[in-house]
């Protein structure tokens, strides 16, 4: 038998098969958040004309010494373009964001004059270039105002935008869809028969897909029998990710692996030594990234943020790894470490000076998804450990995180 994979090595597997993103262009307004495709650059000079900062006087500094006084000849608003050059001797009314006349070459803040009759008193003077912005001063035609890889903040659309970036190309959101296999499962709305659960890990998988950053595909139920299995799969194989939860341990009614050999999809490995999710199994359809998550709902939901979040991420043309590593102090006993490396649930508190507690919550295995709905976050504790004890400083693993 092949042995189980380390998490650290499943998850290398898994990001070996990830394709490169999708690339889409978008409106300018529904960028924000969204990784650049390719380098967007300046299409002209920015600003493409000398440029006032501040509502005043356009002047020549030689002429505009303190006490000067100089007959205004014409005045300049912002969006408008001077008529003519700056007569010799003369000042320009002019207003914030207005291009200064030819043969200006300084601006005096109107705090700093005195006009009265058409005529305008320096008080204090000017020096040449004050309070003018040159042509190019803050881009170069060419320039490049964003590159590939950046996140797009709101000020990156606002720079997109001055340079007509109208719809730029960014890395496609990938689409995720969820089966949820088992004959026990009825509708959230239904009331369960005997025997019967409620499907809670179809929501809470297209949840977590749209809190990593995907579009939220749907779902599909499937039986326990190779047909219902075959049409689930025929529909959520149609997607970027593929989510299925259940039927893929070693049971007599898993029947998930075979399902999805038969539908076309690649094994790339079954099984990590991991707890919770031991039995995840995980495959690829040509670009499709298929993964076959316990029925459990902890170990869907950790194998998802552990295995699945790095993918989603990857797609989106951001890191596969959140930043951190993030560390926290532990604020209550866990068990020791077995042979496979455990993810254990906490909840972060911020103390007064300034330290994080991770803070086990009250849980009582996979199972148990009402305690595992306290926790923001997941301790790490390594193979074969000592038990980690109040105190301790350990690795944590957030599940909140979002994209970017």
């Amino acid at each position: 038998m092949r042995p189980l994979a380390s998490v650290d090595e499943a998850l290398e597997l898994v990001l070996s098969q990830v394709p490169e993103p999708r690339v889409e262009g978008v409106d300018l307004t529904a960028a924000r958040g969204r990784v650049l495709a390719a380098d967007v650059v300046a299409d002209r000079d920015y600003p493409a004309f000398p440029r006032s900062r501040v509502d005043g006087y356009a002047v020549r500094a030689a002429e505009a010494g303190a006490g000067a006084e100089l007959p205004v000849a014409f005045e300049i608003a912002a969006g408008t373009a001077p008529s003519r050059p700056l007569p010799p001797a003369c000042a320009a009314r002019i207003f914030t964001g207005a291009p200064a006349p030819a043969g200006a070459d300084a601006v005096v803040m109107q705090e700093h004059c005195e006009p009265h009759a058409g005529r305008v008193r320096i008080l204090r003077a000017a020096e040449a270039g004050q309070h003018v912005v040159p042509v190019g001063f803050e881009s170069a035609r060419g320039d490049t105002v964003g590159r590939r890889g950046d996140v797009v903040s709101p000020a990156l659309v606002g720079a997109l935008a001055a340079v007509g970036a109208a719809r730029p190309a960014v890395a496609a959101r990938p689409v995720g869809r969820v089966v949820a296999t088992g004959d026990e499962l009825v509708a959230v709305e239904e009331l369960p028969g005997p025997g019967q659960i409620r499907n809670g890990n179809a929501p809470a998988l297209r949840a977590a897909l749209v809190a990593f950053g995907a579009v939220d595909g749907g779902s599909a139920t499937a039986r326990d029998d190779r047909a219902s299995l075959a049409e689930a799969l025929a529909f959520a194989l149609a997607a970027d990710v593929c989510l299925l939860t259940g039927g893929v341990s070693v049971g007599d009614y898993d029947l998930v692996p075979a399902a999805l050999e038969a539908a076309g999809v690649a094994a790339v490995f079954h099984g990590v030594r991991l707890q919770p999710g031991k039995p995840l199994w995980f495959g690829t359809r040509g670009n499709t990234l298929v993964f076959g998550l316990p029925g459990n709902p902890v170990s869907s939901l950790v194998t998802a943020t552990l295995f699945v979040r790095p993918a989603v991420r990857r797609l989106l043309g951001l890191p596969a790894a959140l930043p951190g590593p993030l560390r926290a102090v532990l604020d209550g006993p866990l068990a020791r470490g077995t042979w496979r490396r455990r993810y254990d649930p906490v909840r972060l508190v911020h103390r007064g000076d300034g330290v994080l507690l991770a803070r086990p919550v009250r849980y009582r295995g996979s199972g148990d998804v009402f305690g595992f709905a306290l926790a923001d976050a997941l301790a790490v504790v390594p193979e074969q450990a000592r038990a980690p004890a109040a105190g301790d400083e350990i690795e944590i693993v957030a599940l909140s995180a979002a994209p970017g």
